[in-house]
């Protein structure tokens, strides 16, 4: 069991944060247990209470507590996904004012290589997922549409088996379902409904060099569409403001 060290130098909090951290990440807490109360942590670290709760809200901003109130209240860890890293890359990319060619550019990169691996990995109850998601495919091209659509590249990061491949792709649909929403027209469909039926063949036979192959030619297909819908929704963004501005 880890072992916490008092703080007598540094940042306080930081350092308080950064060994409860550790403690999550190597098991001592699991999903959805209490941490230790404020006054238990206290006497361990040998701070004050003021140190303790703002190392806690630190780690409920990382996404790794949820703070409850009331008498069975506490911090309780949550479990480990991608969305606070999302939060934070997202708004780097924001001020960087990042493009679709940016995302597009990664995606090209390594969504290939993961379509590779979940062919050769993805065991039978993968492929049954992926053949359910196909399966309930909205009628209508609206919100759910898109979300369904970029759920399916999810769920193919997931049969990778990597857990940092899922993570990554994670994030990358996440850019990519908020981009598409903003840009896209309500009643208009990014790409052909044969894609997606064509990489899960590819998955269910476990051919990883046709899978990579399919997912680089169904991204590739995708960015000009993107990238046309993009100077179009910058072009009206530009004419409302005018109007203000007239």
């Amino acid at each position: 069991m880890m072992k916490y060290k008092q703080i007598s130098t540094g940042r306080f909090a930081d350092l308080v944060s950064d060994q409860l951290k550790e403690s999550i990440f190597q098991g001592r807490y699991q999903p959805g247990q209490r941490m230790p109360n404020e006054h238990k942590l206290v006497e361990v670290f040998g701070v004050s209470r003021v140190i303790i709760r703002e190392a806690i809200r630190d780690l409920e901003r990382n996404g790794l507590l949820e703070i409850k109130r009331g008498p069975k209240g506490g911090a309780f860890v949550l479990p480990m996904n991608h969305n606070a890293v999302s939060k934070v890359i997202k708004d780097v990319f924001k001020l960087g004012n990042g493009t679709v060619a940016d995302i597009m550019e990664v995606r090209l990169e390594i969504e290939p290589t993961v379509a590779g691996l979940a062919a050769r990995r993805a065991t039978d109850e993968d492929v049954d997922k992926l053949k359910e998601a196909l399966e309930n495919m909205p009628e209508a091209p609206g919100d759910e549409y898109v979300a369904w659509n970029v759920n399916f590249h999810r769920l193919l990061a997931r049969c990778s088996h990597n857990p940092m491949f899922n993570i990554l792709v994670n994030i990358l649909m996440d850019f990519t379902e908020e981009l598409i929403l903003k840009i896209k027209p309500t009643e208009r469909v990014i790409h052909d409904t044969t894609s997606h039926p064509d990489l899960l063949e590819e998955v269910r036979r476990g051919n990883s060099d046709g899978a990579r192959r399919k997912m680089r030619s169904h991204l590739e297909d995708v960015v000009p569409l993107l990238t046309e819908l993009e100077k179009k929704a910058s072009a009206n963004s530009l004419k409302c403001q005018l109007k203000v501005v007239a």
